[in-house]
């Protein structure tokens, strides 16, 4: 299986690399300087950092800047149109056109190892998690070709975000090996995680995300896994439902989202019994009107300790996926109480201290040195307009 893998990796690798080089002679095109770029989770969706970047972006700077976005499937996403931004195909000649002449690119993934890189860009790597807990980059053993085709991705950054500075140090100087310049003003994707819109805006979120008025949400939010239904089926729905309704009060219901890897592959299973968000395009939206967090070594924990969300671990594969990928930090050691069943589940549920945990939460984030502004987004849009010469600001 590895050996199948490994070789299709060489074949996407090898194939990028030809026409990378057959793409070269486009960069005598003119950068247009006004032109910025977004993607998000690999072109599959309109979400995270580069969502909340770009939307401040339009309204500082309105139509003075161009703003474009690159979808794997356009047609999903037309309704940005509306709003004035331009929505590109990624298999398209206008991407390729687009991607080669804006002079500021965003992305919370790694960049199209096909695209040459243009010394006249300026590349913005938001990512897509902050407060360091699951290993990446370097320190994930991984198998030559792996680390090629990872190297052609990562391309070039000129400005990274972090929300904490542990993370800056461990996995954006450390990991990723990076040593230019970081901002560390938070993660865009968390403004709206200290300063949370108002409740019409909150009830507007349930209705679109499906949870029935007066009913609280319990969020199940595993992460990736190279076989991603070894956990899904292991997390009792009813149970747990039943001890959030004993312990917190109230009617309650399940909502299942799936990791982007895994988004598009049958999660029938995952979802059985629970309402299916894994298509609900942002996250961070569904966080806020959660009021628990189930989930095994997302970094979303981290997101959802800085709005006072409750936090439970459910990671009956710990011993596993330790060897597999291994934290940075003790995981016993984490605030989030930590279940290897759904017995442990239920009785943590139960048990559940709200002030000790609101103290062991404190002491967690100041721990990591936590450094999120709440204005995110307006230091990286502003860097954005002084980039593109719509403003002298820093």
């Amino acid at each position: 299986m590895n050996i199948k893998r490994n070789l299709n990796l060489l074949r996407k690798t090898a194939a990028s690399g030809v026409i990378r080089l057959c793409l070269e002679p486009l960069k005598l095109l003119p950068v247009k300087k006004n032109r910025v770029l977004f993607s998000s989770y690999m072109e599959k969706q309109y979400s995270c950092s580069p969502r909340y970047i770009s939307r401040e972006l339009k309204r500082l700077a309105g139509d003075k800047v161009e703003i474009g976005w690159a979808f794997r499937h356009p047609e999903d996403f037309r309704f940005l149109e509306k709003e004035g931004i331009r929505v590109i195909g990624t298999k398209t000649r206008e991407f390729i056109k687009f991607a080669l002449t804006a002079r500021v690119v965003v992305t919370n993934t790694y960049y199209k190892p096909s695209l040459p890189r243009r010394k006249s860009q300026f590349f913005i790597q938001t990512w897509h998690g902050s407060g360091a807990y699951k290993k990446v980059g370097r320190h994930v053993d991984m198998p030559l070709i792996e680390r090629i085709n990872t190297r052609m991705r990562e391309g070039r950054t000129d400005l990274f975000l972090s929300g904490c500075t542990f993370f800056t140090q461990h996995v954006i100087r450390d990991a990723f090996d990076y040593r230019g310049e970081v901002y560390e003003y938070g993660m865009p994707r968390n403004d709206i995680m200290l300063c949370p819109p108002d409740n019409e805006a909150l009830e507007d979120i349930r209705a679109r995300a499906g949870v029935p008025r007066g009913v609280r949400l319990c969020l199940f939010a595993p992460t990736y896994r190279k076989d991603t239904k070894v956990h899904a089926p292991g997390l009792d729905y009813e149970r747990v439902l039943s001890a959030l309704e004993k312990r917190f009060g109230g009617q309650w219901v399940m909502g299942y989202r799936s990791h982007h890897v895994s988004m598009f592959k049958d999660q029938s299973i995952a979802s059985k019994g629970a309402l299916d968000l894994s298509l609900y395009s942002d996250m961070q939206e569904l966080l806020l009107i959660s009021d628990a967090l189930i989930t095994d070594y997302s970094s979303s924990i981290w997101d959802a300790a800085l709005a006072n969300k409750r936090v439970f671990l459910f990671a009956p594969d710990l011993k596993e996926y330790s060897l597999e990928r291994d934290f940075y930090t003790d995981i016993h050691l984490w605030p989030f109480p930590l279940s290897r069943n759904n017995d442990e589940l239920v009785s943590n549920i139960e048990r559940f201290d709200e002030g000790a945990y609101a103290e062991k939460v404190k002491k967690h984030l100041e721990d990591l040195g936590n450094c999120e502004s709440g204005r995110a987004s307006y230091f990286a849009a502003q860097r954005i307009m002084k980039e593109t010469g719509l403003s002298n600001d820093h």
